[in-house]
């Protein structure tokens, strides 16, 4: 069954926004920023997408938190409308997330980082100890891998021109695979993924990203947790293939357990499977990670 775009799908993705742009590392890094009531006093709730994404996957989500908070979404760099780069990293990634915080003159700034973009915004958070308010990470993986040296080809490989925009959005696919009965939403991503050339439609998607990521020199990412300075906090999917009741066990030594949110029968892409349920828990979370003040004890 494919379910219908609902009304406040169609009326979040159409909110006004502006698109900017700004040099980071001699390379264009795309944002956007949506304008309804902003105020410099509002607190920020600033989207990094994952890896093979860009920040239209958080067009359907971000207007929802407009009330109360300025909203910005990255495209990292090699996707989406921000530049490609011959080389990239952790710590690159990083300076991207400042750059585009700075240039938008941000204030208390939740970072918010889906999948590879939650080890982005991890990362970003332990470089820049006391630069954000919160750290949210959505189905992001915090197992350590072993970081290998990688060789390019000496000939990149030829990437696939499509004749019209229907043609390619049907080889639009979500890696790791999952279930997804929301078309609409898919439909609405893989359109912001192309872009339109003389010899077709193409993804904009750097496919060699990962072939060209440079080593890092960060800590794993359990140690950089402990030495986060701001809130942690995280939403997983219950049926995600990265979360395990062991490994939240494991997570919860250095997260508090009420700092851990689960979506019921979500996958890794939760927000695209339950976007007003991930909305919901996103919005508790922020209310949840806040310190509040010590009541004043009476003379």
């Amino acid at each position: 069954m494919i379910i219908k775009a609902p009304p406040w799908f169609d009326r979040y993705v159409t909110v006004a926004a502006s698109d900017h742009s700004i040099p980071v590392n001699d390379c264009s890094i795309h944002y956007r920023k949506w304008q309804k009531d902003s105020d410099s006093d509002k607190p920020t709730l600033l989207f990094v997408h994952g890896n093979g994404a860009n920040l239209h996957w958080w067009d359907f989500i971000a207007p929802a938190f407009l009330e109360n908070c300025n909203v910005v979404a990255i495209d990292l760099s090699g996707s989406g409308d921000s530049e490609h780069r011959n080389e990239y990293s952790l710590e690159v990634f990083a300076q991207e997330i400042i750059g585009v915080c700075e240039d938008a003159n941000l204030r208390n700034i939740t970072v918010v980082g889906h999948s590879f973009g939650g080890s982005v915004a991890r990362s970003c958070a332990f470089l820049n100890p006391g630069f954000f308010s919160q750290l949210i990470m959505v189905d992001s993986s915090f197992e350590q891998r072993r970081d290998r040296a990688v060789t390019l080809r000496k000939k990149k490989p030829i990437g696939r021109y499509y004749a019209s925009l229907a043609e390619a959005k049907k080889r639009f696919k979500l890696r790791p695979s999952q279930p997804c009965l929301n078309r609409y939403i898919l439909d609405y991503i893989a359109g912001h993924s192309l872009i339109k050339t003389v010899s077709g439609y193409y993804f904009k998607l750097d496919q060699q990203i990962f072939k060209k990521m440079k080593q890092s020199g960060l800590p794993d990412a359990l140690s950089m947790l402990k030495d986060i300075s701001c809130p942690v906090g995280l939403i997983y999917g219950e049926k995600s293939r990265f979360f395990t009741s062991h490994s939240i066990q494991i997570l919860e030594r250095v997260i508090p357990s009420s700092h851990i949110l689960s979506i019921r029968n979500a996958h890794h892409h939760l927000f695209l499977e339950y976007p007003e349920k991930f909305i919901e828990s996103l919005g508790k979370l922020t209310v949840l990670m806040t310190p509040t003040d010590p009541p004043i004890d009476s003379p």
